[in-house]
């Protein structure tokens, strides 16, 4: 009886568009052919399970109602739509009419997602769940790591203001690169920043306070993410080589390796690596072939040129290679 009601209701709806010659487009089809399958799938599980029940009052409580089988159509007509969110299937009926297969597949699947649909929603909504759970908890471990990287930099950040602080004793300078080197890609940049103003600020007046920066761009180098950076070798190599006790064998390894970054890097200019690189050597008193390639092309920049011939280290170096500043072609 149940099911003849539901096919003379969808006869009496498709006759109605019929009559009223009414075009559809394709996902219109679409959707009209899953909504009532779905349907029609929710009556087929009520039948079974419940018998067709008509909406009616709830005898224990006069303020709800019991849908009865409109509940069972609306649980079908979601069943319907969510199996084809859970089975990869294309619901577009084929065009070709004499593929009659091609069309009963989708329409046999909503059918099927109706009498399910009870059972699919509750699995739709339980993934639903799952998924928001996961974000929660992904949301909650980003703002842990967040929250721990803020942390780790402004302990960095602190800790190397307080070591460049003029007045300020020394103290865990291996707790200092410790936090550097673990601090962000951000942070060790403001650190950068600070360090190089140090150096340049003191390293002719007070060579003592600029030497602080030595352990600070030593822990930059050698950050925990392993990223390299040419300015940082570069800034190391001037603090060795102009420090109370230069040391010329590490400032020239330091400008050895901004040298290479930078031309890997494409970089253009800085050309006082090349100029500090070369006092380092003839204070270590390398051979003239290592020497001049570096003196020749800090000289390219004329003012590196003309501090290059009132140096007395580049006139002593040229008088002993019997070199001319002005013609090193020649």
């Amino acid at each position: 009886m149940m099911v003849l009601i539901a096919l003379i209701t969808f006869g009496y709806y498709g006759g109605i568009y019929t009559d009223l010659n009414i075009t559809l487009t394709a996902d219109a089809k679409v959707f009209l052919m899953i909504t009532l399958a779905g349907a029609f799938g929710g009556l087929l599980y009520t039948a079974r399970e419940d018998g067709f029940t008509l909406p009616h009052r709830d005898p224990n409580n006069k303020h709800v109602w019991k849908l009865g089988w409109v509940s069972d159509c609306a649980y079908g007509i979601a069943g319907g739509y969510v199996v084809f969110l859970i089975l990869p299937t294309d619901p577009s009926p084929s065009s070709d009419p004499n593929q009659l297969l091609a069309f009963l597949k989708p329409l046999a699947l909503a059918l099927v997602g109706g009498y399910g649909g009870r059972g699919l929603v509750d699995r739709a909504l339980a993934n639903i769940a799952k998924d928001a759970k996961e974000a929660v908890q992904t949301a909650k471990e980003t703002k842990a790591q967040m929250d721990q990287i803020q942390e780790t930099d402004t302990l960095a950040k602190k800790l190397v203001t307080q070591h460049l602080d003029e007045n300020a004793e020394v103290q865990d300078v291996a707790g200092l690169q410790q936090a550097v080197k673990e601090a962000s890609l951000a942070a060790r940049f403001e650190i950068f920043k600070e360090a190089r103003e140090i150096r340049k600020s003191n390293w002719k007046e007070n060579p003592t306070l600029m030497e602080r920066t030595v352990p600070v761009f030593e822990a930059l180098i050698e950050n925990v993410a392993g990223e390299e950076f040419h300015r940082t070798h570069g800034q190391l190599g001037y603090a060795l080589k102009d420090k109370p006790d230069p040391d010329w064998e590490g400032a020239y390894k330091q400008l050895s390796e901004a040298i290479k970054l930078r031309d890997a890097d494409g970089a253009k200019g800085f050309l006082m690596y090349e100029f500090n690189r070369a006092i380092c050597g003839i204070k270590l008193q390398k051979d003239k072939e290592s020497v001049l390639p570096d003196i020749k092309a800090a000289a390219a920049r004329d003012s590196l040129n003309k501090k290059i011939m009132q140096m007395e280290e580049f006139k002593k170096w040229a008088e002993t290679n019997e070199l001319s500043l002005e013609n090193l072609d020649g």
